[in-house]
């Protein structure tokens, strides 16, 4: 790909036909273009025409495309000027449904050059046009400079390929496979699944991705100019794939597969330990009849940390048929020593920590202590937190949940957990529990509109009772603003200092951009709350790489990483 200043490229729409005067040189013979036109990822239907060797476009076709972006404009019609006016960082406005003209690829065309006088936000531009069959057609190159969007041409593949110009401290990656749409949603799921996007920080100042699709788990090394320099793609050894986790001396990911025939031989999890180039080493199997489990990672986002040659993988299972003739969902947590591969704790129907249902799962060390929170629908019916060592537990509710014992609608979701020198902290959103008249596993009655506070929950290291659990409002949505924030993300950038951020949409559902504040260790806020506009969030939880916040965004056929200075904070 180079870019177009090598290559003259057009772009056309058709608008008003009075706009366009015929200069004195004449008419000139137009061909139809025959390049692949790609916008913002997406191969779009486009007639272009190719004029004295350059190719020229509709411009409707670029605002309708762009529209959402980061380069989107609209295109109104100013009577007082006579004049095309396009407003940049505005979406298309167009309500009537336009076609894209057929032209025989075989013909001549007649184009007139013509000019058609263009305000840009106000101001007056001269960008070189032509007339084809009552079409006004603008040049593409001085369109990039002025509405701020970057083009590329293919000559390999004959393609054009018109991008939104990225925001300050955004990049595209270069030379990376791209998988599905990862991207934060405004709306909340009632329990959580398998993080399938993740980010490695490396010891040289480097980065790698770990993305998993239905069938590989791909990873991608990338330079400091977001570069890949190696890719490496894994098969899933079992049919579903559950966690990944970089570990200090190797990495492990966790793989699983069904067992509804409750074959207690049967294998269900597979966690497999690999060394930093990710070649396999070795494993351990969980049979179903240890774990009593015929679905692994039911309704879980699982998670694992170590301490030394101690990992624990903090998930969740749908158990064996029971008594009553149902099949109960709770968590499970493994407690693996790797220097063997070996699991050192029972994993039986009630284990000491025991949730049910458990609809997402986070696991720290706290010295010689695993901490876990959960997110409990029934038993018990709140954000719990348990520590200990799996044969016994200290547990505290950090936010209790209102509603009917399993009502699976709760109003909460999770998104992060962290461990300060001091307290223990839990990022999480939540409904105005007023508003809600009762709880069923399919709506929250008498609310109108999911809308929910950002918030962090936190409880002191050394007193884990429930007169001490702080719960401290970061951000305010559900008082009547039309915006909505997203489930935030809590990021460690020392002992005594985090992160919150989160995806801010406004009431069409449309991402307004990031927000993110720093709070200390006890969770209290320092400073102000700020703003990055055209940010986006994704399931990949932001990593520190250096003197940076980054992380990654799959949409569009793109990877592009969103980098935060530490020293902006």
């Amino acid at each position: 790909m180079r870019r177009i200043n090598t290559l003259l490229l057009g772009l056309c729409l058709f608008l008003f036909a009075e706009a366009s005067v015929s200069y004195a040189e004449g008419n000139i013979n137009a061909t139809v273009s025959d390049s692949q036109v790609i916008i913002d990822g997406k191969i779009v239907r486009s007639s272009g025409f190719n004029i004295k060797n350059y190719n020229y476009f509709r411009l409707r076709d670029l605002a309708s495309h762009l529209s959402g972006s980061d380069s989107q404009f609209d295109i109104t019609w100013n009577n007082a000027q006579n004049a095309i006016e396009l407003t940049t960082d505005k979406a298309y406005s167009a309500k009537e449904s336009f076609h894209t003209p057929y032209y025989s690829s075989g013909k001549l065309y007649e184009a007139k050059l013509s000019t058609a006088k263009v305000i840009i936000d106000g101001e007056l531009h001269s960008i070189r046009a032509y007339n084809i069959e009552d079409n006004t057609y603008f040049q593409l190159r001085d369109l990039a400079q002025v509405l701020k969007f970057d083009v590329s041409f293919d000559s390999g593949t004959n393609r054009i390929v018109v991008n939104p110009y990225l925001p300050e401290n955004a990049y595209q990656a270069a030379g990376t496979k791209v998988g599905k749409e990862n991207t934060v949603q405004s709306y909340f799921s009632r329990w959580s699944e398998p993080i399938r996007s993740h980010l490695i920080s490396n010891s040289d100042g480097t980065f790698s991705s770990v993305t998993v699709d239905e069938e590989h788990v791909r990873i991608d090394s990338y330079n400091k100019d977001y570069e890949v320099t190696s890719s490496k793609e894994l098969p899933l050894e079992l049919p579903h794939y559950g966690a990944f986790y970089n570990g200090e001396k190797y990495n492990y990911i966790a793989y699983g597969q069904d067992n509804e025939e409750e074959n207690n031989s049967k294998e269900v999890i597979r966690v497999v330990r690999y060394d930093k180039s990710f070649n396999r080493i070795d494993s351990v199997s969980i049979k179903g009849g240890e774990s009593i489990t015929i679905q692994p990672f039911r309704s879980a986002a699982p998670r694992m940390a170590e301490n030394g040659d101690e990992l624990v993988l903090h998930t969740s299972r749908l158990r064996y048929t029971g008594s009553d003739g149902k099949n109960h969902q709770s968590q499970l947590t493994l407690i693996i020593n790797t220097s063997n591969m070996s699991l050192t704790n029972d994993i039986g129907a009630f284990q000491k920590n025991h949730v049910s249902h458990s609809f997402d799962q986070f696991v720290k060390y706290d010295g010689k202590e695993h901490v876990l929170v959960d997110h409990g629908d029934a038993y018990p019916r709140s954000i719990v937190l348990h520590k200990g060592n799996g044969s016994q537990y200290k547990e505290v509710d950090l936010l209790r949940i209102p509603g009917n014992i399993g009502a699976n609608m709760t109003g909460v979701s999770l998104g992060g957990m962290e461990i300060s020198s001091t307290h223990y902290i839990t990022a999480y959103n939540k409904v105005d529990y007023s508003k809600v008249q009762s709880f069923t596993n399919f709506e929250m009655v008498g609310l109108d509109k999911d809308v929910r506070d950002i918030m962090l929950a936190v409880v002191p290291r050394t007193n884990l009772t429930s007169d001490k659990v702080n719960n401290i409002t970061i951000a305010k949505y559900t008082s009547g603003t039309d915006h909505i924030g997203s489930v935030p993300k809590l990021v460690k950038i020392d002992d005594n200092r985090f992160m919150v951020l989160w995806q801010e949409f406004d009431h069409e559902r449309m991402p307004l951009g990031v927000r993110y504040v720093e709070v200390d260790g006890s969770g209290n806020v320092v400073g102000e709350i700020n703003s990055i506009p055209k940010f986006v969030l994704s399931d990949c939880d932001p990593v520190i790489v250096e003197d940076e916040i980054i992380w990654f965004v799959d949409k569009k056929g793109k990877r592009i990483f969103y980098t935060i200075p530490l020293n902006e904070i």
